[in-house]
């Protein structure tokens, strides 16, 4: 999947979905119990170290409550999963992202949308 995104621009900001983006949708009863490892969607992690051995700032985002902050941080550790930031207690609603166009009229945020537990390892920034 490839998205036509300026590459001469490398100083890109991924904001990143956990749940049924990096790993699979688990059971919400599950995920905070002690032991609890969220399958990984295969590419994810090569995908995540792929931008950030170049550079991109790296923002996960999810619905989790922020209660679940701890144990969250412990899953991605886990995995292996590196990033700069975790904005928690998103919901469940659509997230609609607003940003302005640069000077030269270009755009300057896009969206992308991958299927549900597909992952992003076949996305290509």
């Amino acid at each position: 999947m490839e998205h036509n995104i300026d590459q001469a621009t490398k100083n890109y900001t991924i904001f990143c979905d956990l749940d049924g983006t990096l790993w699979e949708q688990g059971d919400p009863t599950e995920i905070a119990k002690p032991g609890y490892q969220p399958k990984i969607i295969h590419g994810t992690v090569d995908k995540i170290r792929e931008w950030d051995s170049k550079g991109f700032k790296i923002i996960l985002t999810t619905g989790r409550k922020e209660s679940l902050r701890d144990v969250t941080i412990k899953q991605l550790s886990y995995a292996g999963i590196v990033y700069d930031q975790l904005v928690m207690g998103l919901g469940g609603g659509d997230r609609v992202l607003i940003n302005n166009k640069r000077r030269n009229g270009d755009l300057s945020a896009i969206a992308i949308c991958p299927d549900y537990n597909k992952g992003i390892g076949e996305l290509s920034l």
